[in-house]
């Protein structure tokens, strides 16, 4: 009997998917929410992104090529909480515009203050409600050709800027890079429906999927994007 083989996911960013995330996930922890002035903590963000699948063998290859920002999404320190009409309002335009591209997931941001409270609460990996939210989205399910795509960014603050010349690939779903003052974790789950029917998650089962992450990220020693907004903030 042929042993049944789980698929493998190769992930794979546009240059401008990277940015785009980057931008917003910066932007929303050195600014926060300034649609209420007494609260400027640092706040979780969260985006759609769409792309193209392709199958090769055993491998499915998902390219993620670009992202809508959700403005409607419900943004707080430890929580990003989207409309539930978002997702469906957003990809009926892309329908039309772009009918050759698929709605493949979505992506959030995880802010700590800085690396020691990132590294002793794992801050990188997804966390339960993270699962349990894409376990649940049924839209997301339908739309992705029952590969839904999460992506988690974490990012803190450095105290010291060293010189990188380069993304650090932690795990082969993880990878890390600097940028001025500021660090950048990247995870990626990826959802799928194995023989039995029953949906599973890459990261629950710790394999079967590789980022492949453009590595192009050098930083300056001592480089500084944010110090003079963060002192008048």
């Amino acid at each position: 009997m042929t042993k049944f083989k789980e698929p493998f996911f190769r992930v794979k960013l546009s240059d401008q998917l990277i940015e785009s995330m980057t931008l917003a996930a910066l932007e929303a922890y050195v600014l926060g929410d300034q649609r209420n002035k007494k609260n400027k903590e640092k706040i979780e963000t969260l985006g759609y992104i769409w792309g193209f699948r392709r199958i090769e063998g055993e491998t499915v290859n998902l390219y993620l090529d670009r992202m809508s920002l959700s403005l409607s999404a419900r943004r707080t320190n430890g929580s990003v909480t989207p409309h539930e009409h978002a997702a469906e309002l957003k990809h009926n335009l892309i329908e039309r515009w772009s009918p050759h591209l698929l709605l493949l997931g979505d992506f959030h941001t995880h802010p700590f203050d800085d690396l020691t409270e990132v590294k002793s609460n794992s801050g990188w990996d997804f966390s339960q409600a993270d699962l349990d939210y894409l376990d649940g989205d049924e839209f997301l399910w339908e739309k992705s050709d029952q590969t839904p795509v999460n992506l988690v960014m974490t990012v803190c603050r450095l105290g010291r800027v060293r010189e990188t010349f380069s993304a650090e690939m932690c795990d082969q779903n993880l990878w890390q890079f600097d940028a001025g003052e500021f660090r950048f974790w990247l995870n990626v789950n990826v959802g799928f429906v194995n023989r039995d029917g029953d949906r599973r998650q890459t990261f629950k089962d710790k394999s079967g999927v590789f980022l492949d992450l453009n590595t192009r990220f050098y930083n300056m020693p001592g480089d500084r994007i944010a110090s003079h907004i963060l002192r008048d903030a």
